[in-house]
């Protein structure tokens, strides 16, 4: 899965209806305890919903859910739009010919960045406000994630952490102890990984080639930098940090697992010797940094014995991955009323939780209901520690942020940067030129802005 989750990979979860009614029951309880918080009496018509396609048993509880508002508001009918990647073009569409869908359900946070600055989303604000909606739910990452420019343009609805997937065999096979699961452990850090990578790494035939990888790579580069207190660029986005300290420190460990302690397979290692995008899946690699569905797709492997631990940390701490997925109000849709309304139902704590465990298989977004993913993911796989993927919430920074000329800024990262970590660029150098390039982008951008244009 790339950093704009293209092809989402979705796993099948179990027990759905006995979910449903335990839902319900929450249900009761919380209507008691928040009578300021009903639904309002009187919305109709008919509300467009867009929204991604899933597994027959995420489809199928979703749209349980939306009979039960249907049922407490008889005078609104939900059509829903399920639509399979590229979900972008048909949203275009839609927007192009005038008939834009009232709501986005479950926008990912890629897909909020290219229509954001223009004005295609609604402000929640005066509604959050007017309704008393209870911000403090949520994880604080998540609701910072779902702002632009200070306004709200969505409620979170799911999100996906990541985190050290490890080959526990293997661990035992090298004598090492298991990596630590809390995030208050300060020894755990980059050095530790490379150390412990090292360790793991076994070329038994000695021919130069391991049979076993210590690292399957480092996750996401921008949050090692991100750890070593380097952002790619300044808050106000009009300068680009490519080529600061802990960029450097970044691509540079990514390029030296590779070719200079070969604890991690090249690009055409994994090629000749059919290892895959993600060399831990054949067994062969001790550790892997990724999201949750990375993990939630080994629930049935019985021959992979893993465990979930802390990310490593630099010295500005810890810095797990953040993907969001957000309810979003089309600014131009035609029922804005019950719009609200239906967001308003999703977001409820009664009902927000068992629409990601079991709707979108995420991690729901607030602190009182992320325990039912891992009461849930307990029971499909119990030798697995789920809640490090929660513990690690309130370190989670967005990766698919807003930036100007995304789409721009994005292909340039991939091309060099992927040209550095191959080692076909010298590192510094190699940023500088990325950097370079990612200022000119910057700089038509802002240059536009400052005079007033679109």
């Amino acid at each position: 899965m790339n950093r704009i989750r293209i092809g989402r990979t979705y796993w099948h979860v179990r027990g759905a209806a006995l979910s449903v009614a335990a839902m319900l029951v929450l249900a009761l309880a919380w209507s008691a305890a928040h009578p300021t918080l009903t639904l309002a009496a009187g919305v109709s018509g008919k509300v467009e919903i867009f929204t991604a396609t899933g597994t027959a048993e995420q489809e199928k509880y979703q749209n349980d859910v939306l009979a039960q508002f249907e049922k407490a508001h008889p005078a609104v009918k939900l059509n829903v739009q399920r639509v399979v990647w590229p979900w972008y073009t048909r949203f275009q569409t839609l927007l192009a010919a005038g008939t834009p869908p009232d709501i986005w359900m479950s926008a990912g946070m890629y897909a909020s960045a290219q229509y954001v600055e223009q004005g295609v989303w609604k402000d929640l604000t005066p509604l959050i406000q007017r309704d008393k909606v209870d911000l403090s739910q949520y994880f604080a990452p998540t609701i910072e994630a779902s702002r632009f420019r200070g306004m709200q343009y969505g409620l979170p609805l799911a999100m996906y952490t990541d985190a050290l997937i490890y080959n526990v065999d293997l661990f035992n096979q090298a004598g090492l102890a298991e990596p630590p699961h809390d995030y208050d452990d300060t020894s755990w850090t980059w050095d530790k990984y490379l150390e412990y990578g090292r360790k793991l790494t076994k070329d038994t035939n000695g021919d130069g080639v391991p049979e076993i990888w210590g690292i399957d790579g480092l996750g996401n580069l921008d949050l090692v930098a991100a750890s070593y207190g380097t952002f790619p660029f300044t808050p106000d986005f009009r300068k680009a940090q490519y080529d600061a300290p802990g960029m450097v420190k970044a691509y540079q460990m990514a390029q030296d697992i590779q070719f200079r302690y070969h604890v991690t397979p090249t690009y055409d290692q994994r090629v000749k010797y059919n290892l895959g995008g993600v060399a831990f899946d054949r067994g062969v690699a001790g550790m892997l940094i990724d999201f949750t569905t990375r993990a939630g797709n080994y629930i049935n492997r019985k021959d992979l014995h893993f465990d979930i631990a802390a990310k490593p940390r630099g010295p500005a701490g810890p810095k797990v991955l953040l993907y969001l997925d957000t309810l979003n109000m089309v600014s131009t849709g035609r029922n804005p009323d019950a719009t609200w309304e239906l967001i308003k139902y999703l977001s409820r704590p009664d009902v927000l939780p068992g629409f990601a465990v079991y709707g979108r298989t995420a991690i729901p977004p607030t602190k009182n209901g992320a325990q039912l993913f891992v009461e849930h993911m307990k029971q499909l796989r119990p030798d697995v520690d789920w809640a490090v993927f929660i513990k690690g919430a309130p370190y989670a920074i967005p990766v698919e942020y807003w930036r100007p000329n995304y789409g721009d800024i994005y292909n340039l990262v991939q091309q060099i940067g992927g040209q550095i970590t191959n080692n076909e660029k010298d590192v510094t150098t190699g940023l500088k030129e990325l950097n370079a390039q990612v200022q000119a982008v910057l700089d038509k951008y802002w240059a536009t802005k400052d005079k007033g244009g679109k």
